[in-house]
């Protein structure tokens, strides 16, 4: 049956029924898996990455979240973290929901593989308590300006035998299907059920992340994804609605592959520009005429805007204490004292425009 945007889509069962083994391909999964091998060897070589990936994670929410049209800043969303719930903006909310389903996420991985339990944990935290479950009715998406459908997912009923079809695609490694391959196929499957009545894109990438910590190609949740397709994001809709409508894989496929391969070479530069800035601070505190604990560098680098109150909490000092510490690093010039409403944040201003880049 040809493809109707107004009617439900006939989705195919995985794996496709298309040969994804042309030349070009190989070459773009042989040389994304080489970026994501340095990505990963890298992270693991870096002290307290832990603590690096809060903002590095927080870069990838406030992306994802624009694609969306949840617009933010790192900025905004790491001063909003630090406000009562009551007092944040909906934006931000929506951003630190994005943080914190990639970290349930990943922390059900070692018992948890990618399954229907684990997608509706994560589109819960995602959504907060706007979350549903599967739809029960129709959907369709439909062009912002004309109104006109673009397409519409499967029939309700269909969408669970669907996700039990991704589930085991996606959990079963094929000689015939490279981890990469599987994880760009899983993803396009996942958004064409469209199995949720929100927040389905933003599931989605998170999905696919967290494939490739699953399939080992990472070690954590660190590929700034996002990014590229936020920089390409009509091609990337134009690409996935080409599967659907024309049975166009190579080049939807492609196009996330030289996602991953760009975005990996990018992680891993901004991971070494955090390391250099984090270096080059702890020397200026040695540096200072009074002594501060060489712990508070890494405080300011997992949180780039912090309060008295927050690094006290954090570093197990007293309010005064910590208070008097980040004043003597705001008079020597290695934070911004920023004061908002009744809250004094001091920002690491280098760390935030890096994070804060376009790229």
């Amino acid at each position: 049956m040809a493809f109707n945007p107004r009617q439900p889509f006939g989705l195919p069962s995985l794996p496709p029924p298309v040969s994804l083994d042309s030349p070009t391909l190989l070459r773009a999964i042989a040389a994304a898996r080489i970026e994501l091998a340095e990505l990963k060897g890298y992270s693991a070589a870096v002290p307290n990455l832990l603590l690096l990936l809060s903002p590095t994670l927080l870069r990838e929410s406030v992306a994802s979240s624009e694609i969306e049209n949840i617009h933010t800043t790192v900025e905004s969303v790491l001063q909003q973290a630090l406000f009562p719930d009551v007092e944040r903006r909906e934006a931000d909310k929506e951003v630190l929901r994005y943080g914190e389903a990639v970290r349930w996420g990943t922390e059900q991985l070692p018992r948890l593989p990618l399954t229907a339990r684990l997608l509706v944990g994560v589109q819960r935290r995602l959504l907060g308590p706007r979350a549903t479950g599967y739809r029960t009715t129709p959907n369709q998406l439909v062009n912002s300006l004309t109104g006109e459908p673009i397409y519409t997912p499967p029939i309700a009923t269909a969408v669970a035998p669907l996700l039990s079809n991704w589930e085991h695609y996606i959990n079963t490694p094929a000689p015939e299907a490279d981890p990469l391959l599987r994880c760009v196929i899983g993803h396009y499957q996942f958004e064409a059920i469209h199995p949720f009545g929100d927040g389905n894109g933003r599931t989605g990438r998170i999905l696919m992340v967290l494939q490739l910590v699953q399939d080992e190609l990472l070690s954590l949740p660190i590929l700034f994804i996002s990014g590229y397709i936020n920089r390409h994001r009509t091609a990337y809709y134009e690409l996935l609605l080409g599967v659907s409508a024309r049975g166009e894989w190579e080049p939807f496929v492609l196009f996330m592959l030289r996602g991953f391969e760009q975005q990996a070479r990018e992680t891993k530069q901004t991971l070494l520009r955090v390391m250099e800035q984090l270096s080059a601070f702890r020397l200026r505190l040695r540096e200072l005429p009074r002594r501060v604990p060489g712990q508070l560098a890494d405080h300011l680098f997992a949180f780039p805007v912090t309060t008295p109150l927050q690094a006290a909490r954090e570093l197990g000092l007293t309010y005064k204490t910590a208070s008097r510490h980040l004043s003597e690093l705001a008079g020597a010039g290695l934070l911004e004292n920023k004061p908002v409403s009744r809250y004094q944040f001091y920002v690491n201003r280098p760390l935030l425009e890096l994070l804060s880049q376009q790229s």
